[in-house]
């Protein structure tokens, strides 16, 4: 039997999602605020914005493919709430010309994925592009019947009770999102109507509240509250946009191309695609990046609980131009892998003429490898406090040499060799010795062997205690490992015992299950981690 109370819930909540994120906000009762700040200056401008966002979320999902997230968090219904407030001189007008406004929404739905496409090709936010260009078409088609767009049948006629009531439930809702950035926002635009009242503008009418209410205000507010949540670069954003903005607005009438086109959120927009170009710049793509966004913010809360601690695998080393593991690049063509086993070596003079070759080959690699930015990032986030101890997989090193200074190595080092009985450490030989004869303890005689762990051998007990360290962090950030060993399984699980979240940062597939609450990030890690590192404030893109 259908859970009718359950399917209406949800669809209402989708609907003031919708109202909400038409202010850069994302809560349902934030969209109640605004409708019912809108409705104290303008009934009809609220009604408007109700249906507009009402006829999306029935119809987007069935229609227009709007996926579950799109559509429950009112991604897929702000544009016609934008589109409802434009047109709502038109209802209040009523008459034939009224059977537009489906038309118009359905234009707007249908514009979403190709503007959409297009936008995010310069990897750009889409805002409410769609209903800007839905609203300029409205405009020319009514101009072209001769029909006044804009007039109401009433005009709206609010009192300073309503204003003070309308900006203050704004006010209120903004704060709940990010208050330092609703007092900035509140505190720009009264700088603004001030300015306009000094030069005999009045802040109410409709073109000037396009400057301090649909520009300065949105600009500053959405990059820290939004677009850029808990990132040291979203003030510096938001202001640019909000400079940007403006000058676009005040710009706007001068330009013959345009005039007869209104501005509306255009300048909007325009500073805001304007500071995503000049401040993120070529990474705007992963600054914006939800998955990111959100991996950055469990590191930052991670800070104020159990920390966070990171496993990494060959795929960090990629770059810096190490085979990874599977990649079997290190291996004799055509000889069977357990050939190069633990019981091998201890057993088949042979196998250990193999092993020493193969880590040989493999060293000359690391020899002739450099710490990529993905290492650097991972220091600088170290040095920042963001992340404690990094367990590695690798065998390379490089996580000390990028800076890294709390580092267990899972799986020995490639740099040195150790005695199987004794357990004293030697330099590598100088030349291919093992091939003339097996390689001794100078201090009890016995088989010597590159310090890297071998199939079948066990992890040294002393890194396996310190990599036990997960069962007690917040949050396991875990970059370019598949976790197909046992041992990193086992890792994973004893963080998930301790109620963990995971960040995974890989390029492959994985052989643990992902979780609710994890996040994954499918990116280069020497990518993906200096941009989160830079969102965090630790580290420097530039440096790479």
């Amino acid at each position: 039997m259908p859970d009718y109370a359950s399917h209406w819930q949800n669809h209402g909540k989708a609907w003031l999602n919708g109202l909400a994120q038409a202010a850069f906000l994302d809560k349902p009762w934030q969209g109640l605020l605004l409708l019912g700040a809108i409705a104290a200056i303008s009934p009809w401008s609220a009604a408007g914005a109700a249906l507009g966002a009402g006829i999306c979320v029935a119809v987007g999902r069935q229609w227009f493919d709007h996926t579950d997230s799109e559509w429950s968090t009112g991604l897929g219904s702000y544009d016609g709430a934008l589109v409802g407030l434009a047109w709502s001189g038109v209802l209040s007008r009523g008459g034939a010309v009224g059977v537009l406004f489906p038309l118009a929404l359905i234009g707007c739905l249908a514009l979403r994925r190709p503007i959409a496409r297009l936008v995010h090709g310069w990897h750009l936010p889409v805002l409410g592009v769609p209903a800007l260009v839905v609203t300029w078409i409205s405009v020319y088609v009514f101009a072209v019947l001769g029909a006044d767009f804009w007039s109401f049948d009433k005009t709206p006629s609010p009192s300073m009770v309503d204003y003070a009531g309308a900006i203050l439930a704004v006010s209120v809702a903004m704060a709940t999102k990010h208050i330092k950035a609703a007092a900035a926002a509140i505190l720009a635009a009264s700088a603004v109507s001030i300015v306009l009242l000094g030069v005999g503008s009045d802040p109410r009418d409709i073109g000037s509240a396009g400057l301090w209410a649909f520009t300065v205000a949105p600009a500053l507010f959405a990059f820290p509250a939004t677009l850029l949540p808990a990132c040291r670069h979203g003030w510096k954003a938001g202001i640019t946009a909000m400079l940007v903005g403006s000058i676009i607005w005040f710009a706007w009438p001068q330009l013959a191309l345009l005039r007869g086109v209104p501005p509306l959120m255009a300048p909007l927009f325009l500073g805001i695609w304007t500071a995503a170009l000049l401040v993120l710049r070529r990474d705007r793509d992963l600054f914006l990046d939800p998955e990111l966004q959100h991996a950055a913010q469990l590191i930052e809360h991670a800070r104020h609980n159990d920390g966070t601690l990171v496993l990494t695998g060959a795929g960090i080393s990629t770059a810096s131009g190490i085979p990874d593991y599977t990649s079997g690049a290190w291996l004799a063509p055509g000889v069977p892998l357990h050939h190069y086993g633990f019981q091998a070596f201890l057993s088949d003079r042979g196998a250990r003429i193999l092993y020493w070759d193969a880590c040989a080959w493999f060293r000359q690699c690391v020899e002739n490898a450099q710490p990529n930015p993905g290492h650097h990032a991972l220091a600088a986030l170290h040095a920042a406090g963001h992340i404690g101890s990094v367990i590695t997989q690798n065998v390379d090193g490089l996580h000390q040499a990028a800076g890294s200074v709390d580092v267990v190595e899972l799986h020995g080092s490639i740099h040195h060799v150790h005695c199987l009985t004794c357990g004293s450490t030697q330099p590598w030989p100088a030349t291919a010795e093992w091939q003339n004869h097996d390689l001794l303890c100078p201090q009890c005689g016995g088989y010597t062997k590159p310090a890297v762990v071998a199939f079948g051998e066990g992890i040294p007990p002393m890194a396996w205690r310190q990599a036990q360290l997960v069962a007690t962090c917040s949050v396991l950030l875990i970059v370019g490992s598949q976790l197909a060993v046992s041992s990193a399984a086992t890792l994973i699980a004893m963080a998930r015992a301790n109620v963990a979240r995971c960040i995974f940062l890989t390029t492959g597939w994985l052989s643990v299950p992902v979780f609710p609450g994890d996040r994954v990030l499918v990116l280069p890690a020497e990518r993906a981690l200096p941009v989160l590192a830079d969102y965090l404030g630790a580290g420097n893109r530039d440096s790479r």
